[in-house]
């Protein structure tokens, strides 16, 4: 197996192909996720004006996407792509990431996805980490649960 375990600690951090393939699976899954939220909206608010209509798509979108992320990583820490690739968000003590945490995550992952620094500065980390789990004492580390299954 090729992930890096910490001598001192039982934790085991994922390797980068493994970090940028689940990266792949979560922009396939956020596309999704605006289509479905975009439906459903345009659905119930259809009738209403254009420039209203555009306003509620765009703040159903942002609220959408942002509770997606952040409750799926303060509640289980691991979103649908996470869980495919058997990674998990813990803090850097290996705890669950509170609420205001993974939003502030997900206000840095977004930040760093879109301008391609995170894909860019995860080939040069130690660990593989990215650089809002850096800036945040945050890590995604290999779910052992599901590694043990495969």
């Amino acid at each position: 197996m090729s992930e890096y375990k910490v001598s001192n600690q039982n934790i085991k951090f994922p390797t980068k192909s493994r970090q940028l393939c689940s990266l792949g699976y979560e922009c396939i899954t956020t596309v999704t996720l605006i289509f479905i939220i975009g439906f459903m909206t345009s659905a119930i608010f259809g009738s209403v004006p254009s420039t209203t209509l555009r306003f509620i798509l765009t703040l159903a979108i942002i609220l959408g996407i942002s509770g997606y992320y952040v409750l799926c990583w303060a509640t289980s820490g691991q979103t649908l792509a996470q869980k495919s690739w058997g990674l998990r968000i813990t803090n850097g003590n290996g705890t669950q990431v509170s609420m205001r945490t993974a939003f502030k995550r997900f206000l840095l992952s977004t930040l760093f996805n879109l301008t391609m620094i995170a894909p860019t500065m995860l080939l040069f980390t130690k660990h593989n980490q990215y650089p809002q789990d850096q800036l945040l004492n945050t890590q995604v580390t290999v779910n052992d649960e599901v590694r043990n299954q495969v």
